[in-house]
């Protein structure tokens, strides 16, 4: 700031501010320089308030721009204060109404539908439902595929709507909690190992088929094996011999009718004949008992009345 004093013409103040006494004749001429010197620069100069102009209105676009752009994405994604479009936050979770693409993994710990509403998971290629820990390698793992499930595990247990086992299936057995298994097929069941189970029936109007292709068939029961046919016949059909071994009880028949075909037949002659004991011909013989036993072609076929161990 500049003061001068040398006289009362002077003009006191800032040089650009009058101080409110009006200024000599010789300072009016010069009104219009002191003016244009008082301004900065940059508004004086024509192409630099130009470009200051269109600096601050293309500002001023992008702002207006900016605030234009939030709102639409706002408006596009339905941006509120519970969620984002069809995605609620609540207090357990998120609810989803609609439909919703997850492009990588999505990771939730549990995945139910609304009240009377179904769920539906679609996948172009395949679905994979996996639980594992990051500190443990064993893990469960259901890979559904276009034309197969396939799951890797200890144990796979499905239940019914009651919350009771209907299937289980482990490394050592395969278990499987029903009233009645029903195969259906041409094919039947085929096992290669063994079966446990209580009771084995075909359904009505079909015939039960046990059979083995290429090696023998076990029926093994710690107590007894019971055979019933109500309303037709049994057949038992072996390539080669059909054996029926008792090692304490009795292979018992029990039939008003017991029809044994193409028993080779004995002929009785009125000499002995020689070398009797190689001969592989005997008489089958029954007591009143109901016991068969063998004897020799030229023996009678009965049994003396005092034994009586031996239709016992």
């Amino acid at each position: 700031m500049s003061v001068e004093d040398s006289g009362p013409s002077a003009i006191r103040g800032w040089g650009c501010t009058p101080t409110g006494d009006p200024p000599p004749a010789a300072a009016v001429s010069s009104d219009a320089n002191t003016r244009r010197g008082c301004l900065p620069r940059i508004f004086t100069a024509g192409w630099r308030r130009t470009a200051l102009y269109g600096i601050l209105v293309f500002l001023l676009l992008l702002v207006f721009l900016n605030i234009g752009l939030t709102l639409w994405i706002i408006g596009a994604l339905k941006l509120s204060m519970n969620g984002v479009g069809p995605i609620r936050i609540v207090r357990n979770g998120i609810q989803l109404e609609g439909q919703a693409w997850v492009v990588d993994n999505l990771v939730a710990a549990r995945i139910t539908s609304q009240l009377g509403q179904p769920i539906t998971l679609h996948s172009h290629r395949n679905f994979t439902v996996k639980v594992a820990e990051p500190d443990h390698i064993e893990h469960s793992k259901l890979f559904i595929k276009r034309d197969s499930i396939e799951f890797s595990g200890r144990v796979l247990n499905v239940r019914d709507a009651r919350g009771e086992s209907v299937f289980t299936a482990a490394r050592d057995e395969v278990r499987v909690f029903a009233d009645a298994l029903a195969v259906d097929g041409p094919g039947g069941l085929n096992v290669r190992s063994a079966v446990q189970v209580p009771h084995v029936h075909a359904p009505p109007a079909s015939n039960l088929t046990l059979e083995s292709l290429t090696r023998r068939l076990d029926l093994k029961a710690p107590q007894s094996i019971y055979l019933e046919s109500r309303a037709g016949s049994i057949d038992i059909t072996s390539h080669s011999n059909i054996k029926l071994n008792s090692i304490v009880g009795a292979i018992k028949f029990d039939a008003s009718n017991i029809i044994i075909n193409h028993l080779k037949e004995a002929l009785p002659t009125d000499k002995p004949q020689k070398n009797l004991r190689n001969t592989k011909v005997f008489q089958l013989c029954a007591c009143a008992t109901g016991k068969l036993f063998l004897a020799a072609p030229e023996a009678p076929c009965a049994v003396d009345d005092d034994d009586t161990e031996f239709c016992r």
